[in-house]
């Protein structure tokens, strides 16, 4: 099978299974199913392996903080320029962040960032809230977490259906293995 369609397979149906979760029996978790499959994509933007997972949760774990920070901060705006500003300080910050090597993938700390101010900023959820379903912070957290967990094994589990290349039996073959 070819990787697209071992990869094609796999994550629909780990994606019809979460999202069957999270609308069903874990439906009062408020879990989010994009913040999910943006939590896998991160997985495998960062590379698809298991080096990924430990690019890609950091990264997305400090975003979410800053976004956190970012929704706290946005409870006390008086304008919209001050919105403006508070967005874009704690933007630089999580950027800032990649100086710290485990931090380094940015691409994966914009998603965490702003997956979790979206969210406060459509619910009106506060940044101090960390409860579920409600909190930013827990929600996306976990969200994230589960996402990474679900690239991971989509990974693994495409690269089982994956043919591997039938051995030619030519000396070329026999020396490169």
């Amino acid at each position: 099978m070819r990787l697209p369609v071992a990869l094609a397979l796999v994550i629909g149906v780990i994606g019809a299974v979460i999202t069957y979760l999270y609308v069903g029996p874990l439906g009062g978790l408020g879990l989010m199913v994009p913040a999910t499959f943006i939590g896998a994509a991160s997985y495998f933007a960062a590379g698809g392996d298991r080096a990924a997972l430990t690019r890609s949760v950091p990264a997305n774990v400090w975003g979410i903080v800053c976004g956190t920070v970012t929704l706290v901060l946005l409870g006390l705006a008086t304008s919209p320029v001050v919105v403006g500003v508070i967005v874009g300080g704690l933007t630089a910050v999580f950027i800032l962040g990649a100086l710290v090597p485990a931090l380094g993938f940015v691409p994966g700390s914009v998603f965490g960032f702003a997956t979790t101010v979206m969210f406060g900023l459509l619910t009106g959820a506060s940044g101090t809230d960390f409860a579920l379903p409600t909190g930013p912070f827990t929600v996306m957290l976990i969200s994230f977490l589960v996402g990474g967990a679900f690239g991971y094994v989509s990974s693994v589990l495409a690269g089982k259906l994956v043919a591997k290349p039938a051995a030619t039996g030519a000396p070329e073959a026999a020396a490169a293995s």
